[in-house]
């Protein structure tokens, strides 16, 4: 069984177990062995982006993309870089 596969299995399995101790233990079990990253950090400049983006919105002149255009303009930005 590939990787990819086992890990598909055990958020299956998860998704149906609901005891919270079991659960609380297993995340032990995980987090000892990777990192999870629980917030992250941005730039200054992204900071300002961002809150330019925020008012545009709040001002109904942000743009609202589907997921699937969204990946697109992110792939066609990646392949002009």
């Amino acid at each position: 069984m590939t990787t990819k596969k086992i890990k598909s299995n055990i958020y299956k399995a998860l998704e149906n177990i609901d005891d919270s101790k079991f659960l609380k233990a297993v995340f032990e079990i995980v987090s000892a062995k990777a990192e999870i990253v629980q917030s992250f950090e941005i730039s200054e400049e992204q900071k300002a982006i961002l809150e330019e983006r925020e008012k545009e919105y709040s001002h109904g002149k942000g743009k609202n993309y589907t997921w699937e255009a969204a990946k697109k303009i992110i792939r066609t930005k990646k392949n002009a870089a």
